[in-house]
C-alpha cells in the first residue's frame, strides 16, 4: 500500500497533530497521504488504498460509511476507550506503517446491514449500518410495541424500549449493553435483541444472514406515540409510522478491516473486557 487517506474524528489538537505526523511519515516513505475531519465535507480521493481512522469505534463506523461500496480497507487508530474495532493506537501506528508498505497485513471482511422504510422509500434508498439498526420510542420513558417478521413470517410482538438489529461487528456495541451475545465479527449472521422487554421470555435471537427482518409499529393506545425512531449506526434518524414497515437485510457490500495484531478473537475479547 502506498496511497492513504486519514479520517480524524474531530478537531482535537492531539488528533490533528497525530494525523499530520502520519502524513509526514507516509510521504517520507514515498507514499501519498492527506487527511480530513469528520463533519467536514470531503470525498475519499480516487486511488486510495487504505483509510486510517483516528478516534474510536465511532470513527471507524463513520469511516466505513464513507467507504461503503468503494472496496477500500480501513485501519483504526484508537483514541477512545474500548476500541473494539481499532487495531492500533498512537504508540504503535508508526511501526505499523512499515508493515503496510510491505503489504504485511490481513484483511477481515465484515458483514453490513442495510435498510429502508416501505412504502415511502424504495430499495435504492437503503442506508448502510456496520454495527446496528435501532428502533425505539422517540420519547423517554415510553414503551414501544413492535411486531417483528422474519422472511414475512410473524415472529413476535415486543412491548419494549426498542429493538436492536445487529451485525456480528455490532455485537460488542449497544447489543452488548442490552445483554445480547458477543459474536465473532468474521461470522455472517443477524442478531435481534430487544431493549428492556416487558416480558420474561424475550431474549436475543440469532438469525441467518440471508434472513430479511421486518418491523412494524403498533400503537398501544390513542395517547401513545404514532411513530418510532430508527437510527442506522446512531445516525440517519428516520421515523416509522403505523402504516409503514422497516425492512432490514444483509447488505451486498462488506466493510474491509486491516488487521495487524496477532490477537485472535478470543484474546481480543478477553483483553478488552479486562481493560
Amino acid at each position: 500500500m502506498n496511497n492513504y487517506f486519514i479520517v480524524v474524528r474531530d478537531n482535537h489538537r492531539d488528533k490533528i497533530t497525530l494525523a499530520k505526523k502520519i502524513c509526514k511519515s507516509i510521504k517520507s516513505k514515498g507514499g501519498n497521504s492527506d487527511f480530513a475531519v469528520l463533519g467536514d465535507t470531503f470525498t475519499i480521493p480516487e486511488g486510495t488504498e487504505c483509510v486510517l481512522a483516528i478516534g474510536g469505534d465511532g470513527t471507524m463506523i463513520r469511516a466505513s460509511e464513507k467507504c461503503f461500496g468503494m472496496d477500500i480497507p480501513i485501519l483504526g487508530i484508537n483514541f477512545g476507550h474500548m476500541g473494539y474495532l481499532c487495531d492500533l493506537d498512537k504508540d504503535t501506528v508508526f511501526s505499523a506503517l512499515d508493515r503496510l508498505f510491505e503489504d504485511d497485513y490481513a484483511i477481515e471482511n465484515r458483514m453490513m446491514l442495510s435498510g429502508f422504510i416501505t412504502p415511502t422509500e424504495k430499495d435504492s434508498d437503503r442506508l448502510p449500518a456496520l454495527n446496528d439498526v435501532i428502533i425505539r420510542s422517540p420519547e423517554e420513558q415510553h414503551v414501544a410495541r413492535l411486531s417483528v417478521y422474519v422472511n414475512d413470517q410473524y415472529l413476535f410482538t415486543y412491548d419494549c424500549d426498542g429493538i436492536i438489529i445487529s451485525t456480528p461487528t455490532g455485537s460488542t456495541a449497544y447489543n452488548l449493553s442490552a445483554h445480547g451475545p458477543i459474536v465473532n465479527p468474521e461470522t455472517s449472521l443477524i442478531l435481534l435483541t430487544p431493549i428492556n422487554p416487558h416480558t420474561l421470555n424475550s431474549r436475543s435471537i440469532v438469525l441467518d444472514s440471508e434472513d430479511v427482518v421486518s418491523v412494524k409499529m403498533i400503537p398501544k393506545s390513542r395517547e401513545s406515540s404514532d411513530k418510532v425512531l430508527i437510527t442506522f449506526d446512531g445516525r440517519h434518524r428516520k421515523y416509522l409510522k403505523e402504516d409503514e414497515k422497516l425492512i432490514v437485510s444483509k447488505a451486498k457490500e462488506e466493510a474491509k478491516m486491516v488487521m495487524l495484531s496477532e490477537e485472535n478473537f478470543l484474546e481480543r475479547i478477553r483483553n478488552k473486557m479486562q481493560a
